[in-house]
């Protein structure tokens, strides 16, 4: 067995990864997490201006037809992290995690391909802020559910 497999099959190392992770995710909301690249001159945003910028967005009706709806789906990830850390409390959740977690996963790469066509450049923050959701979700992308497949919830983990 992988070592990944064996951490996914480990309650406590899971609960570590996801405390970390969360650490680290919540973390990045006091650094600089991007600069506009033609613009040297602005300073960097910080974590939680990007947040804040990106829950703004959800009022202005010229984005949902325009690239920043990409900014906008960003903005979901918060709340989609929260949300999945209170359905990893039981087992019975495991559908709505996962589905949350493809949620998340999308939303990153809307995220991306904002910063690609508005010409963001990455920071730190941001880089930490990833890097912590995916610390969050890590388990969930090893985990061997076995109660999938047929067999009895003993045998599966609880993540």
């Amino acid at each position: 067995m992988s070592s990944i497999k064996q951490i996914a099959a480990n309650p406590r190392a899971v609960s570590t990864c996801r405390i970390l992770g969360f650490c680290i995710f919540l973390a990045a909301f006091f650094l600089p997490a991007c600069r506009f690249v033609p613009d040297s001159i602005r300073p960097a945003y910080m974590g939680w201006e990007c947040a804040q910028i990106a829950s703004s967005l959800a009022i202005a009706k010229e984005t949902y037809r325009s690239v920043e709806f990409l900014a906008f789906m960003s903005g979901w990830i918060n709340p989609f992290i929260l949300l999945y850390l209170y359905c990893t409390i039981a087992r019975r959740f495991r559908i709505l995690r996962r589905v949350l977690a493809v949620a998340i996963l999308i939303c990153m790469a809307a995220t991306w391909t904002f910063f690609a066509v508005e010409r963001i450049a990455p920071l730190i923050g941001h880089v930490l802020w990833i890097a912590g959701a995916l610390m969050i979700l890590a388990p969930e992308a090893f985990a061997h559910d076995t109660n999938l497949a047929g067999k009895s919830d003993q045998q599966a983990p609880n993540l």
